[in-house]
This record gives C-alpha cells, structure tokens and sequence, in this order.
C-alpha cells in the first residue's frame, strides 16, 4: 500500500467506530476526521461526500466480514452443519462481549438508510447477497455429504437464517441481552436437521 491508501483506510477504519455506534445519519464529517485526526478538508481529498463514505465503510465492512465467515466455515476437521453453528454462536458471544452496541454495519445502515438513499439501499442489497452466499456454499457441502437433505432449497435456507440472524441482532440490541440470541440458535439447531 502507498501513503494515500494507508491514510484513506485508516479515516474508513476510524468513521466505522463512529458509524457502527451512531449509525449514517448520526455520524457527520465532523465526527470522522476528529476520530481519524485529520482536518476536515482532508476527508474531502479521500471521499466525494459523506455517502461516498459510507459505501466504501460498507465494502470494507464486508471484506472484513466475509473473511471471518470464511475463516469459521472453512475448518474442514467439522462438519459444515456445526461450522455454520459455531459462527454463529461466536457471533453471539461477540455481540454480547460488545454490550450489543455494533452489531452489524450492513443491516444497521439497510435499516436506517434503504428507505431514503438509493445507492446507500443498492450497496447494501449486494453485500447481503455476497454474504448469504457464504452461507449457501456451506449449507450446499451438507447437501452434498448427506447432512442435509438435498430437497431443501439452500439459498432459500441460507437467506432466511441469514434475516433471522439480523432480526435477532436487532432486538439484542433493543433489549440489550442474549435472548434472541439463544432463541435463534436454538430455532437454528432444529432447523438444520
């Protein structure tokens, strides 16, 4: 990486702090270059605006995101069933540890921004794809080492345990406690046999 890409992830890595906690509209150019501690004409030389900002927040977010997921539902020494669980178990857990307070940028940003901001609503719709795909592959390895059976339509499955998993981030986050969190892996265990 060169200094200007250094510099350009180290505003998106400081305004994602921000932006997890108080969400888009909450979070104002301000607010970013002072956690990134730069002046707020610099902000201008990285990102055309405040929305540009936040779809290149969102792809990062993603990567991040998509890395972990493979990650957890690569150890090939567990069945994929049990990788899909532990992920989420360990998402729990980090939520949890968190205090509910981040939860996910995407479903926070699709909540907050689908109904009023077009390109803000068309990135977040791809990233969620690209991500419920993940899940998809590995309820097709179950598929095909007879884990799960092969009627069931896995990219139907993996979008509705990935909006239950978001629906449950949600109301962690409003009750401040683990109970949709338990609910959901409990629904989850009965639902992947």
């Amino acid at each position: 990486m060169n200094k200007r890409e250094d510099k350009k992830d180290h505003i998106l890595e400081a305004g994602l702090e921000i932006m997890f906690l108080r969400g888009y509209n909450g979070t104002g150019v301000k607010e970013i270059v002072e956690a990134a501690g730069i002046p707020k004409g610099s902000f201008y030389n990285y990102f055309d605006s405040k929305e540009s900002f936040a779809i290149e927040a969102l792809d990062s977010a993603c990567v991040q995101s998509c890395e972990e997921i493979q990650k957890a539902l690569a150890h090939s020494s567990l069945p994929p069933l049990e990788r899909l669980h532990r992920f989420y178990q360990d998402a729990a857990k980090n939520m949890k540890a968190n205090d509910y307070l981040h939860g996910c940028l995407i479903g926070n940003l699709c909540q907050e921004m689908s109904n009023v901001n077009e390109p803000v609503r068309t990135k977040v719709k791809t990233l969620m794809d690209r991500v419920i795909a993940h899940f998809e592959n590995c309820l097709k390895e179950a598929q095909g080492r007879g884990e799960l059976s092969a009627e069931r339509d896995a990219k139907v499955l993996a979008e509705f345990i990935f909006n239950a998993w978001q629906g449950s981030i949600m109301r962690s986050k409003g009750s401040k406690n683990d109970f949709a969190f338990n609910s959901f892996l409990s629904v989850l265990s009965e639902l992947l046999k």
